[in-house]
């Protein structure tokens, strides 16, 4: 909740205000490192274990720069609260004259036809109000009436016991400073910590029994929770705590709804953010899926608004969305894997005291962790399951036939190949990231001017064999059929930019930074460069949902069927020389789980 991926921020930087948001109150500096800690306590017999070290946003946009290849962001990602975020938009949207915002209502239910959606909702004082609208997008959390008033089943299931929560400020922890400057900070035990604002905001979470008289315990005493994780292996660690903002327990959770929209697949309703998915918070993919979710959603519903868009950009939404979070869903279980060699090496140990002796036994010991944490990495540096997510069979992208790169879950691949996220490359000036040419929409990315080394044609060759240009036609035929539709001309010195993004003419790029279609190799003669009008509606009407292209095929829903095996991820029972099926207790099973 307090990871701004990369992605997350180079959309606001296309939504014309990510430097703002980088300044609002709550929003780590540039300067900060993202640097997770492991340590045995914050006591007097502290010390710490490891360090997994990633590098300052300022770090991290002199490497982009340097790199600039086409396998790195616009923008490094940003440490601030989901909280300052939500706060963030809500002010840039009640300053929007075209947004209506009404807040203080509770949603009651709705009912569904052929036209729109009717809606209940209760205010304050109790009043019912109905609105009437097209379409409804229910972004109301992991319980969403929403989805339950449609019927769309969710699969999946908490984990097993349960985290209590402690959200607090603190100066004193701040001035005190253990192990200097980290972002989260892990006890061995189990319980971690996260420093929110680099200032004297702080969450904390601890392991916890779901039993509601441990949770009311619990409750009591708030504020012994961040001393016990602290104190980790040893005594709490006490400090002034100035103010205890939240205190409340919570349960990691595996879910993924069965559709993202209602009528399976094809309704007025729509699901997002917590109430299409869940899943513990390890990788940071909870909240910025659900800001992709949005970006996807929203031109989606301004085609359809506009009647411009067809029944196709409803039914893509779920084929595009929900395989990618499935995949990150997977990708959390692996990082939450990557926890338990230090939980199971404690719980085997002797005796706890092993990991705060100077001794070499000791020293040994906290060896032993930090070997495996050393060798596992950090959980917030997946650039492939962050940027690479692919529309890899999608009603509205047209198909090319070329060859899907490799996907890696570390490292983004750079492509302009339909269905991919059209990669970031700076212009010649350096600063000038290719995002910031989009249009406000649908963007033609025109590259004909641009010539490279292996250049023998350039433009598109007609049947009759003359050199022609589409663009004139290009922007006749998305006129005519009310599609908002902007032309970017690079110029001809952007050679790098173009060969980056493989050579092509002219890249169809979505509004949400995903490519349609391109077209335009350079020397090539093949059928799909002979670009007449009718060639170019038919690409059109593919993008914006009227026509199913000629290379998709319906493919079979996978079920949410993830078996995590929390002591065996990481062959932890041989890492530590364990007994076969040591540590049952941290087996958990997710199958599917059916429940509305």
């Amino acid at each position: 909740m307090d990871n701004n991926s990369c992605h997350t921020m180079e959309i606001l930087r296309i939504m014309g205000f990510v430097d703002e948001y980088r300044q609002q109150l709550g929003a780590v500096p540039q300067h900060s490192d993202w640097d997770t800690i492991f340590f045995n306590t914050c006591g007097a017999e502290k010390k710490l274990v490891a360090r997994w070290h990633i590098p300052s946003n300022n770090e991290y946009r002199a490497k982009i720069h340097a790199n600039n290849d086409g396998s790195q962001p616009a923008e490094p990602g940003q440490r601030c609260s989901q909280i300052v975020l939500e706060a963030f938009l809500k002010k840039k949207c009640l300053a929007e004259p075209l947004i209506a915002s009404h807040f203080g209502y509770k949603f009651v239910s709705l009912e569904e036809d052929g036209e729109g959606v009717s809606a209940t909702f209760t205010d304050m004082g109790h009043q019912e109000k109905k609105i009437r609208a097209p379409y409804l997008v229910g972004a109301d959390g992991a319980r969403s009436k929403v989805r339950k008033s449609v019927g769309i089943e969710l699969q999946g299931r908490p984990l097993p016991g349960a985290f209590f929560m402690v959200h607090f400020r603190s100066k004193e922890l701040t001035k005190l400073s253990p192990f200097g400057k980290w972002w989260h900070a892990f006890g061995i035990h189990g319980g971690f910590m996260i420093d929110q604002d680099d200032v004297d905001t702080y969450t904390c979470h601890e392991p916890c029994s779901a039993n509601a008289a441990a949770i009311r315990d619990l409750q009591e005493h708030p504020e012994d929770v961040p001393y016990r994780v602290l104190g980790s292996l040893g005594k709490p660690y006490k400090f002034q705590i100035d103010e205890i903002m939240l205190a409340n327990a919570w349960r990691p959770n595996f879910a993924l709804a069965d559709s993202y929209v209602s009528r399976d697949g094809q309704g007025r309703v729509f699901l997002g953010g917590d109430a299409a998915h869940q899943n513990p918070p390890h990788g940071g993919y909870g909240m910025n899926s659900g800001v992709e979710d949005a970006i996807s959603l929203a031109w989606r519903l301004s085609a359809l608004y506009k009647g411009i868009g067809g029944g196709n950009l409803i039914t893509s939404y779920t084929n595009e969305r929900r395989p990618n979070m499935m995949l990150r869903l997977e990708r959390c279980a692996a990082h939450i894997g990557k926890f338990t060699p230090v939980i199971m090496r404690t719980m085997m140990a002797p005796s706890t005291e092993i990991f705060l002796e100077e001794s070499e036994e000791g020293e040994k010991a906290r060896a032993e962790i930090a070997t495996h944490l050393d060798s596992v990495g950090p959980e917030n540096i997946d650039r492939g399951v962050e940027l690479d997510l692919r529309y890899l069979n999608s009603e509205i992208i047209v198909s090319d036939g070329t060859r899907e790169p490799r996907f890696d879950n570390m490292r983004y691949t750079p492509s302009t190949r339909p269905g991919h996220r059209a990669p970031n490359v700076f212009l010649r000036d350096d600063q000038t990231s290719i995002v910031d040419l989009y249009g406000t929409e649908w963007s033609l990315m025109d590259f004909s001017k641009v010539k490279s080394d292996s250049q023998t044609t350039n433009g598109f060759v007609s049947l009759d064999g003359e050199m022609t240009s589409p663009v004139a036609t290009f922007k006749a035929v998305a006129k005519a059929m009310q599609m908002p539709l902007t032309h970017v001309q690079l110029d001809a010195g952007e050679k790098h930019v173009k060969e980056v993004w493989e050579n092509y003419d002219y890249v169809l790029v979505r509004p949400d930074g995903y490519v349609a279609w391109r077209g335009g190799k350079e020397g090539a003669r093949d059928e799909c460069c002979e670009l007449n009008e009718g060639r170019i509606r038919n690409i059109l009407r593919i993008a914006l949902g009227w026509k199913t292209d000629p290379g998709f095929v319906v493919g079979e829903k996978k079920e949410l069927n993830l078996k995590i095996n929390l002591t065996s991820i990481h062959g932890v029972e041989e890492e530590l020389g364990l007994g076969k099926g040591h540590g049952d207790a941290f087996v958990g099973i997710f199958r599917e789980d059916k429940r509305k």
